[in-house]
């Protein structure tokens, strides 16, 4: 198995040149020489070449300075298998069968902890499962865990990460409904006025909102199929109900920390005591299959000339 390490680092990022100098002086070690290589000045061309014979994309920035990952997204439509820290793309392209993790989506108190955690879960799934799938081979030759492997790294991404599905979603979903919107409602100068009031408003009071549970289920056991219902209690101290929409937002749990096949759903405004501003929303959550779950609730705002909640940057979680 030979491993090679390509990439830039900026004359100006000291760590990423030492880190460079670091494996260069590494790979002349008489123990690795043939084994370990550098490809400097990282390049569309090279890639062509590279991501035709290579088996793993390891990928380890810290978590949270990943942005994209295109090169991974890239590599996996290709049938290399990516072994990368949960961030960026592959915090959502990871399925448990298309390739492996580095660390979990723990926070820690210093890079240098965290260094150390994602270092030896690296060290630790090399050893326990990446080296040992590889090697594991009938006798033509081949491992039919990693051809496995390599199938679902393909299936799973291949459509879901290009530039066709990017582009579809982008005109369906911001592209065509932004020019609706506008034509409907910001030709009006005055409704421009009053929505950007409205967005003042919003922001001077958004902090005041409280979410509360309500006899929610916790650390029971539930039949795979079944549905639950949860509730919540919202104070709207100064915010209209009218301008937020509740949300339970929840998933399965996988034993590294993931939040696996996310669900987010619009919660029904049951009851309400509007002299003391408070709200009790309730919703209903299928528990597909087996394993654990969680969920939580958060309140987003909700206005006719807003085409996306996120766009305004606020979001208010639950907190014990």
């Amino acid at each position: 198995m030979q491993i090679i390490f390509a990439g830039k680092a900026h004359p100006a990022d000291k760590e990423g040149q030492d880190l460079i100098k670091y494996i260069h002086e590494v790979s002349m070690m008489p123990q690795f020489k043939g084994k370990i290589f550098i490809l400097e000045n990282y390049n569309i061309a090279t890639s062509r070449y590279l991501i035709s014979g290579v088996d793993v994309w390891l990928n380890n920035p810290r978590r949270p300075m990943e942005a994209s990952g295109t090169s991974g997204q890239k590599a996996s439509v290709n049938g290399v298998i990516n072994f990368s820290v949960l961030d960026g793309w592959w915090a959502e392209g990871y399925t448990q069968d298309n390739g492996w993790t580095i660390g979990t989506n723990a926070e820690y108190d210093s890079y240098e902890a965290q260094d150390v955690a994602d270092s030896q879960s690296m060290y630790r799934t090399l050893e326990e499962k990446v080296i040992p799938t590889y090697y594991e081979k009938d006798k033509n030759g081949l491992s039919k865990k990693w051809l496995e492997l390599m199938k679902n790294s393909i299936i799973t991404t291949g459509g879901k990460y290009s530039t066709a599905r990017m582009l579809v979603d982008y005109a369906n979903n911001l592209y065509v409904p932004l020019c609706n919107l506008t034509k409907k409602y910001y030709m009006d100068i005055d409704n421009v006025a009053a929505y950007n009031a409205w967005k003042k408003d919003l922001y001077v009071n958004w902090k005041d909102i409280k979410i509360v549970q309500v006899n929610n289920l916790d650390n029971i056991t539930i039949d795979a199929g079944n549905n639950i219902e949860v509730a919540c209690e919202v104070e709207l101290p100064n915010i209209n109900v009218e301008n937020i929409t509740v949300e339970v937002y929840y998933g399965k749990i996988l034993e590294n920390g993931v939040v696996e096949n996310v669900s987010i759903i619009p919660m029904k405004l049951q009851d309400q005591d509007d002299e003391k501003k408070k709200y009790y929303f309730t919703s209903k959550i299928e528990l597909s299959t087996g394993g654990n779950y969680g969920y939580t609730f958060r309140v987003m705002p909700k206005h006719e000339m807003l085409l996306e909640p996120a766009n305004l940057d606020l979001v208010k979680w639950i907190t014990k």
